[in-house]
Protein backbone atom coordinates (compact mmCIF):
# COMPACT_ATOMS: atom_id res chain seq x y z
CA UNK A 1 0.00 0.00 0.00
CA UNK A 2 1.34 3.13 -0.78
CA UNK A 3 2.63 5.56 2.18
CA UNK A 4 0.92 8.67 2.88
CA UNK A 5 3.20 11.48 2.75
CA UNK A 6 2.94 15.23 3.24
CA UNK A 7 3.49 18.00 1.16
CA UNK A 8 4.08 21.78 2.12
CA UNK A 9 2.95 24.28 -0.37
CA UNK A 10 3.65 27.94 1.59
CA UNK A 11 1.62 29.79 4.18
CA UNK A 12 1.69 27.29 6.95
CA UNK A 13 -0.63 25.31 4.54
CA UNK A 14 0.21 21.29 4.09
CA UNK A 15 -1.53 18.81 2.54
CA UNK A 16 -1.67 14.62 3.18
CA UNK A 17 -1.18 12.60 -0.59
CA UNK A 18 -0.51 8.94 -1.19
CA UNK A 19 1.85 8.94 -4.85
CA UNK A 20 2.54 5.75 -6.83
CA UNK A 21 4.24 5.17 -10.19
CA UNK A 22 6.84 7.54 -11.43
CA UNK A 23 6.29 9.80 -14.22
CA UNK A 24 6.60 12.35 -16.50
CA UNK A 25 2.93 12.50 -16.42
CA UNK A 26 1.05 12.67 -13.49
CA UNK A 27 -2.83 11.67 -13.00
CA UNK A 28 -3.83 14.48 -9.97
CA UNK A 29 -6.37 12.83 -8.52
CA UNK A 30 -9.51 15.31 -6.03
CA UNK A 31 -11.86 13.32 -4.31
CA UNK A 32 -15.78 14.74 -3.84
CA UNK A 33 -17.52 14.77 -1.09
CA UNK A 34 -17.18 17.95 -0.23
CA UNK A 35 -14.89 16.32 2.82
CA UNK A 36 -14.89 13.17 2.06
CA UNK A 37 -11.08 11.17 2.16
CA UNK A 38 -9.51 9.75 -1.09
CA UNK A 39 -9.38 6.38 0.49
CA UNK A 40 -12.90 5.10 -1.87
CA UNK A 41 -10.27 6.50 -4.72
CA UNK A 42 -7.52 4.19 -3.95
CA UNK A 43 -8.11 1.75 -7.29
CA UNK A 44 -7.09 4.81 -9.41
CA UNK A 45 -3.29 3.48 -8.33
CA UNK A 46 -3.35 0.37 -10.22
CA UNK A 47 -3.02 2.97 -12.92
CA UNK A 48 0.49 3.95 -12.04
CA UNK A 49 3.45 2.86 -14.09
CA UNK A 50 6.86 3.87 -14.78
CA UNK A 51 5.46 6.91 -16.89
CA UNK A 52 2.29 7.93 -14.88
CA UNK A 53 2.51 8.90 -11.33
CA UNK A 54 -1.03 8.75 -9.29
CA UNK A 55 -1.45 10.99 -6.84
CA UNK A 56 -4.10 10.48 -4.32
CA UNK A 57 -4.41 14.04 -1.82
CA UNK A 58 -7.08 14.96 0.92
CA UNK A 59 -8.31 18.59 0.41
CA UNK A 60 -8.34 21.63 2.70
CA UNK A 61 -9.79 20.39 5.93
CA UNK A 62 -10.12 16.40 5.04
CA UNK A 63 -7.97 14.06 7.41
CA UNK A 64 -4.64 16.11 8.62
CA UNK A 65 -4.33 18.57 5.70
CA UNK A 66 -4.22 22.13 6.30
CA UNK A 67 -7.67 23.37 7.56
CA UNK A 68 -8.42 27.42 7.34
CA UNK A 69 -10.37 28.26 10.66
CA UNK A 70 -13.41 30.09 8.75
CA UNK A 71 -16.52 28.34 6.77
CA UNK A 72 -16.26 30.87 3.98
CA UNK A 73 -12.77 29.79 3.27
CA UNK A 74 -14.05 26.17 2.02
CA UNK A 75 -14.67 27.50 -1.57
CA UNK A 76 -14.37 25.48 -5.36
CA UNK A 77 -12.25 28.63 -6.22
CA UNK A 78 -10.05 28.34 -2.99
CA UNK A 79 -9.76 24.81 -3.71
CA UNK A 80 -8.63 24.91 -7.42
CA UNK A 81 -5.66 27.30 -6.03
CA UNK A 82 -4.74 24.71 -3.49
CA UNK A 83 -4.36 22.32 -6.69
CA UNK A 84 -1.85 24.52 -8.67
CA UNK A 85 0.30 24.84 -4.99
CA UNK A 86 -0.03 21.50 -4.62
CA UNK A 87 1.15 21.43 -8.66
CA UNK A 88 4.25 23.38 -8.23
CA UNK A 89 5.00 21.65 -4.57
CA UNK A 90 5.86 18.41 -6.49
CA UNK A 91 6.88 19.48 -9.43
CA UNK A 92 4.31 18.07 -11.90
CA UNK A 93 5.06 18.94 -15.48
CA UNK A 94 2.61 16.96 -16.92
CA UNK A 95 -0.94 17.25 -15.26
CA UNK A 96 -3.76 15.12 -15.90
CA UNK A 97 -6.34 16.18 -13.60
CA UNK A 98 -9.27 13.74 -12.17
CA UNK A 99 -12.28 15.31 -10.02
CA UNK A 100 -14.85 12.95 -8.73
CA UNK A 101 -18.07 14.07 -7.71
CA UNK A 102 -17.73 17.63 -6.18
CA UNK A 103 -13.78 17.32 -6.89
CA UNK A 104 -15.02 17.75 -10.78
CA UNK A 105 -16.34 20.91 -9.22
CA UNK A 106 -12.82 21.77 -8.53
CA UNK A 107 -11.50 20.61 -11.85
CA UNK A 108 -14.03 22.41 -13.39
CA UNK A 109 -12.59 25.78 -11.92
CA UNK A 110 -9.06 24.47 -11.83
CA UNK A 111 -9.71 24.34 -16.21
CA UNK A 112 -11.13 27.57 -16.21
CA UNK A 113 -8.23 29.33 -14.16
CA UNK A 114 -5.00 27.51 -15.03
CA UNK A 115 -5.93 25.97 -18.77
CA UNK A 116 -2.32 26.21 -19.60
CA UNK A 117 -0.91 23.94 -16.66
CA UNK A 118 -3.55 21.20 -17.65
CA UNK A 119 -2.63 18.19 -20.17
CA UNK A 120 -6.07 16.91 -19.53
CA UNK A 121 -9.11 16.80 -17.97
CA UNK A 122 -10.91 13.88 -16.20
CA UNK A 123 -14.53 14.56 -15.07
CA UNK A 124 -15.71 11.80 -13.43
CA UNK A 125 -19.83 11.29 -11.84
CA UNK A 126 -19.95 15.10 -11.58
CA UNK A 127 -21.73 17.96 -12.33
CA UNK A 128 -21.50 21.54 -13.47
CA UNK A 129 -23.39 23.78 -11.18
CA UNK A 130 -24.84 24.17 -7.80
CA UNK A 131 -28.33 24.14 -10.06
CA UNK A 132 -27.53 20.25 -11.19
CA UNK A 133 -26.87 19.44 -7.42
CA UNK A 134 -30.48 20.41 -6.39
CA UNK A 135 -31.38 19.25 -9.56
CA UNK A 136 -30.42 15.88 -8.15
CA UNK A 137 -32.04 16.33 -4.89
CA UNK A 138 -35.28 16.88 -6.53
CA UNK A 139 -34.82 13.56 -8.69
CA UNK A 140 -34.08 11.72 -5.71
CA UNK A 141 -37.47 13.04 -3.62
CA UNK A 142 -39.49 12.52 -7.05
CA UNK A 143 -38.65 8.60 -7.11
CA UNK A 144 -38.71 8.38 -3.44
CA UNK A 145 -41.79 6.95 -2.45
CA UNK A 146 -45.11 9.06 -0.89
CA UNK A 147 -44.45 7.27 2.59
CA UNK A 148 -40.90 8.29 2.29
CA UNK A 149 -41.59 12.16 1.84
CA UNK A 150 -44.09 12.38 3.96
CA UNK A 151 -41.82 11.47 7.15
CA UNK A 152 -38.76 13.00 5.19
CA UNK A 153 -41.38 16.72 5.24
CA UNK A 154 -42.33 15.90 8.98
CA UNK A 155 -38.54 15.92 9.45
CA UNK A 156 -37.20 18.72 7.61
CA UNK A 157 -40.18 20.52 9.17
CA UNK A 158 -38.92 19.45 13.00
CA UNK A 159 -35.32 20.45 11.56
CA UNK A 160 -34.30 16.90 12.86
CA UNK A 161 -31.31 16.95 10.15
CA UNK A 162 -28.82 15.61 13.02
CA UNK A 163 -30.96 12.57 14.03
CA UNK A 164 -30.40 9.03 12.64
CA UNK A 165 -33.48 8.76 11.01
CA UNK A 166 -33.20 11.81 9.01
CA UNK A 167 -30.01 10.33 7.90
CA UNK A 168 -31.09 7.12 7.59
CA UNK A 169 -34.01 7.99 5.58
CA UNK A 170 -32.06 10.44 3.14
CA UNK A 171 -29.25 7.59 2.66
CA UNK A 172 -32.05 5.41 1.39
CA UNK A 173 -33.95 8.07 -1.01
CA UNK A 174 -30.58 9.02 -2.47
CA UNK A 175 -29.44 5.22 -2.59
CA UNK A 176 -30.74 4.14 -5.98
CA UNK A 177 -28.44 7.47 -7.35
CA UNK A 178 -25.45 6.85 -5.53
CA UNK A 179 -25.15 2.92 -4.51
CA UNK A 180 -27.70 1.06 -6.42
CA UNK A 181 -25.47 -1.49 -7.08
CA UNK A 182 -23.00 -1.90 -4.08
CA UNK A 183 -23.43 -5.24 -2.36
CA UNK A 184 -22.26 -4.52 1.02
CA UNK A 185 -19.53 -2.29 1.98
CA UNK A 186 -16.01 -2.59 0.12
CA UNK A 187 -12.91 -2.22 1.95
CA UNK A 188 -11.80 1.33 0.65
CA UNK A 189 -15.32 3.07 1.13
CA UNK A 190 -15.30 1.67 4.41
CA UNK A 191 -12.04 3.02 4.96
CA UNK A 192 -13.56 6.86 3.81
CA UNK A 193 -14.18 9.57 6.03
CA UNK A 194 -16.51 12.43 5.75
CA UNK A 195 -15.63 15.47 7.02
CA UNK A 196 -18.82 17.30 7.96
CA UNK A 197 -17.09 21.11 8.70
CA UNK A 198 -16.16 20.91 4.97
CA UNK A 199 -19.00 19.17 4.07
CA UNK A 200 -21.78 21.54 5.53
CA UNK A 201 -20.02 24.98 5.01
CA UNK A 202 -19.99 24.30 1.13
CA UNK A 203 -23.14 22.28 0.64
CA UNK A 204 -25.64 22.49 3.39
CA UNK A 205 -25.40 24.60 6.84
CA UNK A 206 -28.58 23.67 8.49
CA UNK A 207 -27.54 19.51 7.28
CA UNK A 208 -30.45 18.81 5.15
CA UNK A 209 -29.07 17.08 2.16
CA UNK A 210 -31.51 18.57 -0.68
CA UNK A 211 -31.01 22.30 -0.37
CA UNK A 212 -27.22 23.75 -1.41
CA UNK A 213 -26.99 26.53 0.92
CA UNK A 214 -23.25 26.28 1.62
CA UNK A 215 -20.36 28.43 -0.20
CA UNK A 216 -21.29 26.26 -2.98
CA UNK A 217 -24.66 27.85 -3.51
CA UNK A 218 -24.12 30.55 -6.37
CA UNK A 219 -21.08 28.17 -8.23
CA UNK A 220 -21.97 27.50 -11.91
CA UNK A 221 -18.62 26.19 -14.11
CA UNK A 222 -21.00 25.63 -16.95
CA UNK A 223 -19.56 28.95 -18.07
CA UNK A 224 -16.65 27.26 -18.26
CA UNK A 225 -17.34 24.81 -20.97
CA UNK A 226 -16.96 26.41 -24.26
CA UNK A 227 -13.25 27.45 -23.48
CA UNK A 228 -12.11 24.21 -22.49
CA UNK A 229 -9.53 23.36 -24.88
CA UNK A 230 -7.84 20.37 -23.57
CA UNK A 231 -8.70 17.11 -24.23
CA UNK A 232 -11.59 15.59 -21.26
CA UNK A 233 -12.90 12.66 -20.83
CA UNK A 234 -16.60 12.54 -19.18
CA UNK A 235 -16.86 9.39 -17.38
CA UNK A 236 -20.95 8.57 -15.27
CA UNK A 237 -23.01 5.62 -13.94
CA UNK A 238 -25.93 5.14 -15.87
CA UNK A 239 -27.93 5.53 -12.53
CA UNK A 240 -25.91 8.52 -11.46
CA UNK A 241 -28.14 11.34 -10.54
CA UNK A 242 -25.75 13.55 -12.35
CA UNK A 243 -25.95 11.45 -16.05
CA UNK A 244 -27.78 14.60 -17.22
CA UNK A 245 -24.82 17.12 -16.50
CA UNK A 246 -22.45 14.88 -17.83
CA UNK A 247 -24.24 14.61 -21.22
CA UNK A 248 -24.04 18.23 -21.24
CA UNK A 249 -20.70 18.34 -20.43
CA UNK A 250 -20.00 16.60 -23.18
CA UNK A 251 -21.99 18.04 -25.58
CA UNK A 252 -20.52 21.76 -24.68
CA UNK A 253 -16.94 20.55 -24.10
CA UNK A 254 -15.67 20.39 -27.90
CA UNK A 255 -12.82 18.21 -27.12
CA UNK A 256 -14.94 15.66 -24.65
CA UNK A 257 -14.92 12.66 -24.90
CA UNK A 258 -18.18 10.60 -22.74
CA UNK A 259 -18.06 7.09 -21.57
CA UNK A 260 -21.88 5.92 -19.52
CA UNK A 261 -21.14 2.68 -17.69
CA UNK A 262 -24.76 0.55 -17.92
CA UNK A 263 -23.99 -1.21 -14.24
CA UNK A 264 -23.30 1.62 -12.07
CA UNK A 265 -24.55 5.20 -10.23
CA UNK A 266 -22.71 7.76 -8.46
CA UNK A 267 -19.93 5.51 -7.00
CA UNK A 268 -19.78 3.74 -10.55
CA UNK A 269 -15.84 3.42 -9.08
CA UNK A 270 -16.68 1.04 -6.41
CA UNK A 271 -19.41 -0.48 -8.79
CA UNK A 272 -17.78 -1.35 -12.05
CA UNK A 273 -14.17 -0.46 -10.79
CA UNK A 274 -12.78 -2.89 -14.24
CA UNK A 275 -14.54 -0.93 -16.83
CA UNK A 276 -13.56 2.17 -14.36
CA UNK A 277 -10.29 2.31 -14.39
CA UNK A 278 -9.46 0.59 -18.08
CA UNK A 279 -11.57 4.02 -19.41
CA UNK A 280 -9.82 5.72 -17.70
CA UNK A 281 -6.61 3.47 -18.65
CA UNK A 282 -7.47 3.90 -22.13
CA UNK A 283 -7.91 7.70 -21.93
CA UNK A 284 -4.57 8.28 -20.55
CA UNK A 285 -2.87 6.25 -23.04
CA UNK A 286 -3.60 8.18 -25.45
CA UNK A 287 -3.56 11.65 -24.51
CA UNK A 288 -0.08 10.72 -23.24
CA UNK A 289 0.89 8.79 -26.15
CA UNK A 290 1.48 5.32 -23.55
Amino acid sequence: MARLRRVSVGGGRSFEYVSQGKGPATLLVHPGGPGLSYHYLRAFLKLANANLRVVLFHPRGVGHSWAPKRPGEYTVEAMAEDVDAIRRALKIEELHLLGYSAGGFVALEYAHRYERRLTSLLLCATAGSAEEVRQAGRMALGAASPSQRLRLRALTRAHAFGGSEYQTLSERIYRPFQTRFLRGTPPDWKATKLSQTVYHAMLTRTGDEFVVDGTLAHWDGRKYYSKIEVPTLVVVGRYDFFLEPSMEMNDRIEPAHLRVLPRSSHLAILEQPREFLGTVREFLLDVTGG
